[in-house]
């Protein structure tokens, strides 16, 4: 009965996958032709996920094997082949219905996991590259002290940068060698359009306000890099602040309840023992 459950199981997730990637495909037919068909050039985009997952090994194989069904059934089959000749060599002392349910989890797996893990991995590089920003931008007010330009400073500190945070390096990277074709600005307002993160989009703003205006940048870049730290020491007490709220429900849960009992319990047994209901 479990196998069977196991099997209908599997069949499902997999049917549910190939729909998946046929929807997408469409969609994607889709708004190529219609884009064809209206000439319209899109702004470019800087995709900051993409390089954060082409400087992760492991990262790009979750994301190839999410975004591929055929790799899915590849690794599927990689991973089930091992466990198969170990139950058939008698290896592995499992039976064969023992060892279908095995191969049935593995494919499960494979089909949730990647896409379960790339999410929040890469939520977690974007905090620490935020976090790691003010010194960047600090290193860059220096450069700019020194004498440098704006492109040279960026570019000076990113090709040394990778070592406190690769992602970081090779998005300034990215945008120096676009400012070098398309000039500054310009390459300023492609990461602007394609981050959410605020920190980022102070960095893009105060740069274009001072490459547009001429304004000083030495005092800006200092001052954004004092409050992106206060912003973030904010988030960092919103978050403690919600903490109290949440402590709350384990509190009601593990003491308010058990106390409620305790105190109640001898009243109620002493009443169910006289036989007053």
């Amino acid at each position: 009965m479990t196998f069977l459950v196991m099997l209908i199981f599997g069949v499902v997730i997999f049917l549910y996958l190939v729909h998946r990637e046929l929807t997408i495909y469409k969609k994607m037919c889709l708004v190529n032709s219609e884009s064809q068909e209206s000439g319209v050039v899109s702004r470019t985009t800087l995709d900051i996920n993409a390089i954060i997952i082409s400087n992760s090994r492991i990262l790009l194989f979750l994301k190839e094997v999410d975004s591929d069904l055929i790799r899915k059934i590849k690794t599927t089959l990689v991973l089930s082949f091992p466990v198969f000749i170990l139950s058939l060599l008698h290896v592995l002392p499992v039976s064969y219905r023992q060892c279908a349910m095995i191969m049935m989890v593995i494919m499960v797996a494979t089909i949730v996991v990647p896409g379960a893990i790339v999410g929040p991995v890469i939520h977690q590089k974007l905090k620490r590259m935020t976090d790691i920003l003010p010194y960047f931008i600090e290193l860059t007010a220096v450069c700019v002290q020194t004498g440098m330009t704006v492109e040279s400073s960026i570019k000076y500190v990113a090709m040394r940068f990778d070592k406190m945070d690769e992602n970081l390096s090779a998005i300034m990277m990215s945008i120096s060698r676009k400012a070098e074709v398309a000039g500054l600005e310009e390459a300023l307002g492609e990461l602007y359009h394609s981050t959410e993160t605020p920190e980022l989009k102070m960095f893009c703003a105060t740069l274009q306000q001072s490459v547009h205006y001429g304004t000083s940048l030495y005092e800006n870049l200092l001052e954004l890099a004092h409050d992106i730290r206060e912003y973030q020491l904010l988030h960092i007490e919103e978050k403690v602040g919600k903490l109290s709220a949440k402590m709350s429900i384990p509190l009601i849960l593990f003491i308010m309840f058990p106390i409620t009992i305790l105190i109640s319990a001898p009243g109620i047994l002493r009443i169910m023992k006289h036989g007053i209901f």
